[in-house]
């Protein structure tokens, strides 16, 4: 029977199937349960108390109790371990972004934490962990407001590694927000110069994190907006959207948005087409997110002209597709899209549209004509259907005719368009003739 030593320091051995368990769940975003088996083994005292409260305010950040993981931790609070002091850091700025999203009247607390956590993590980088003070200027950058403080400890790092790339992201994040301000104060020199200045800096950033962190090229993408460089502007948002975890595409969504507004069709096109490159359900997403979705999709359906004179007829096809997604209550979107989508031999996909434009506008005769034209010379099916919406077109458009006086000049060419073509569709239909000799 083992003697009571050796018992007292078997209960003191780290259970690691359960301390392994616990970070298994806390990495499947089960952090509570990881949180409450912890806490019982800290109150039975069960395993090496420091590894078991380290992972315990792990637990209680990831499950939203930064408060609670600031009162596991105090006992380790004079610890001067680079991991413990990080630990701190991240629970301090945890509860300060607590605090932040609760309001104004909680900002002195919140800013008080932040203050805090840039502590812990200047105190985590003299311990030895050289990404701290970096981590500690963002707080104060972002956070706190303190742009010069930010850029002072972003000096510090490169006085003694002038290739530090946390460093000259930060700088050049500082940076950032100066030429920002000059810019609104209407320094324009200054802004400028600031400019290429943090240009400099974030492209060495990002050669120095290896090219593969979002935070440079998100900058980049803003800087290049600002100074009208929208080639550069829209190829850094869409490697910020490729280096996310989980892709973004708002930043090249707001691109395509702000050069459409500048009638800028070209950059526009090339930002709409990054997207559904990626993932065309996530323009899809942003256009059904905005106030006046159809507003959004029409104005934006603008920007494939580009494309379609450069014979790129498919991409042109896939960025409508998307826009249409959303649910556009427009018929000459729909139209468009039916007839880019006929134009791409899509003649299905072209059907599909065209039910939609005539379901918006089931009385339009060019509608109803062009809807016919796929089913008898496209797709050589339902020529009954077809028949009858010739017939329906020849029906409206004559009806319009008979009283010109009613009409605009667009209003009539369009009428006598589409009983023309109508009738001579109808006539081929009767005839036999499937083949598209337009």
């Amino acid at each position: 029977m083992p003697c009571l030593p050796l018992l007292l320091a078997l209960s003191l051995l780290v259970p690691p199937d359960k301390l392994a368990d616990a970070r298994a769940q806390i990495d499947a975003g089960q952090a509570h349960a990881a949180a409450n088996t912890l806490a019982s083994m800290l109150k039975d005292k069960e395993g090496d108390e420091h590894a078991v409260r380290m992972l315990l305010a792990e637990a209680q950040i990831a499950d939203g109790a930064p408060d609670r993981a600031l009162l596991t931790l105090e006992p380790l609070a004079n610890n001067t371990d680079a991991p413990v002091l990080r630990l701190m850091a991240r629970a301090f700025r945890a509860n300060g972004d607590r605090l932040a999203a609760q309001g104004a009247r909680h900002s002195d607390d919140a800013a008080s934490m932040y203050e805090q956590a840039a502590d812990y993590l200047g105190r985590a980088a003299a311990a030895g962990d050289a990404s701290a003070l970096s981590e500690a200027g963002f707080i104060e950058l972002y956070q706190l407001g303190d742009a010069p403080a930010a850029r002072a400890r972003a000096e510090a790092v490169l006085a003694k590694d002038p290739a530090n790339g946390d460093a000259l992201l930060l700088r050049g994040c500082a940076l950032v927000n100066a030429c920002w301000t000059a810019d609104k104060s209407g320094d324009a020199a200054a802004a400028k110069d600031l400019h290429d200045k943090a240009v400099a800096d974030l492209l060495a950033a990002d050669t120095a994190l290896g090219g593969k962190r979002p935070e440079p090229v998100f900058q980049l993408a803003w800087l290049y907006e600002q100074s009208g460089d929208a080639e550069k502007a829209v190829q850094a948002a869409a490697d910020w959207c490729d280096r996310l975890p989980q892709k973004d595409a708002s930043r090249l969504y707001a691109l395509a948005r702000r050069y459409v507004g500048e009638r800028r069709w070209g950059p526009a096109s090339t930002a709409l087409l990054a997207i559904t490159q990626r993932d065309s359900t996530l323009l899809t997403n942003l256009v059904k997110a905005e106030s006046d979705p159809t507003k959004a999709a029409v104005e934006l359906s603008w920007a494939v002209q580009p494309l379609m004179d450069a014979q790129r007829g498919r991409p042109a096809k896939d960025i409508l597709a998307a826009l249409c997604a959303a649910g556009p209550q427009d018929a000459d979107l729909w139209n468009n899209y039916g007839l880019v989508a006929r134009d791409t031999q899509a003649y299905e996909e072209s059907w599909r549209a065209y039910e939609q434009a005539l379901a918006l506008r089931p009385d339009d005769a060019n509608l109803l004509n062009d809807g016919a034209v796929l089913l008898h010379y496209y797709l050589h099916r339902d020529y009954d259907k077809a028949q009858a919406m010739y017939e329906k077109s020849i029906e409206i458009s004559t009806k319009l005719l008979a009283s010109p006086d009613k009409l605009s000049a667009e209003q009539k060419a369009a009428a006598e368009k589409a009983k023309k073509e109508a009738t001579d569709n109808l006539a081929n239909l009767a005839k036999g003739v499937h083949d598209w000799k337009g």
